[in-house]
């Protein structure tokens, strides 16, 4: 039997056994739509939770899970057993978002989110009399949960958006106070350390660098780091992180503090960079 673009597979009389007269399974196809809905969903997850976005490791996350899904369907039972599809999304969500401190609540909104995902679609099957979906109306049904997923989230958004934090930041061995307003929408990071990257604007921090404040005057960040490592006080502190805005690109000095507390809790996963358009009403920062 020649399998051409897929590999046809049939459901035969006896359960778990296959022949290759009814059912066909086209391997692109399996392996497109899969990878496709497991990027969707580590992408979601990601954003869900806030954090900032990785998508090479979900696009690597996607690959794994489009694999096994293409091999559940041409080797069987092994790998669409209980136990087999357990130990898929735990590697897949290994893969998007291990070593993150968030792991735990990442994992369970991916899963969650998969289940809404494939509980809409095996509606959809029903509806359509137990009918395999053809590509279009999967690729509809994607659309459509990431239009609901993305309104869900920006509602999440609206309801923080003036939702601020009180920061307490030590650096050079001087501290500052401010309150910083807690945006869901920052993914800015360092692509480095993959740290999350508080933006902060100068004036909030004219007591920790009031030796360095003329430094700061500076337009670009390139001229401040080359200044900066002038300085025994700065040598090697700072650092440039890119970003990427609406019509702009760039980069922004940055550093790591010597202690970071947000709202009396210790951080040690964040960096800071400085900019004047972190100041706003109410704020002095965005985390």
């Amino acid at each position: 039997m020649r399998r051409g673009r897929g590999e046809r597979l049939t459901k035969s009389a006896s359960p778990g056994a296959y022949n290759r007269s009814m059912r066909i399974v086209w391997v692109d196809v399996c392996f497109a739509v899969n990878f496709a809905a497991d990027y969707l969903l580590c992408l979601l997850a990601a954003r869900l939770c806030s954090v900032p976005l990785a998508r090479g490791r979900y696009a690597l996350a996607a690959l794994f899970g489009a694999f096994w899904a293409v091999a559940a369907a041409a080797r069987g039972a092994l790998f669409r057993a209980p136990g087999g599809k357990l130990l898929a999304a735990a590697a897949l969500c290994l893969i998007a978002y291990g070593g993150r401190r968030e792991f735990a609540r990442l994992c369970a909104a991916f899963l969650a989110l998969g289940a809404a995902l494939g509980g809409g679609l095996w509606a959809l099957t029903l509806c359509s009399d137990g009918a395999a979906l053809p590509p279009a109306a999967l690729g509809a049904a994607f659309l459509l949960f990431w239009a609901l997923a993305g309104l869900y989230l920006r509602g999440c958004a609206a309801a923080r958006e003036r939702e601020t934090a009180s920061v307490e930041l030590v650096f050079l061995g001087r501290s500052a106070r401010f309150r910083a307003l807690v945006d869901t929408g920052n993914t800015l990071c360092d692509p480095i350390s993959g740290a999350h990257v508080m933006v902060v604007a100068p004036s909030a921090l004219r007591g920790v660098f009031a030796d360095q404040a003329a430094l700061f005057s500076l337009e670009e960040p390139l001229d401040i780091l080359s200044c900066a490592d002038a300085q025994e006080a700065l040598r090697g502190k700072l650092r440039l992180v890119p970003y990427a805005a609406v019509g702009a690109r760039g980069f922004l000095v940055a550093f790591r503090p010597e202690r970071l507390l947000v709202d009396e809790r210790e951080r040690c996963d964040l960096l800071v960079a400085l900019s004047p358009s972190a100041l706003g009403e109410g704020f002095e920062a965005i985390l």
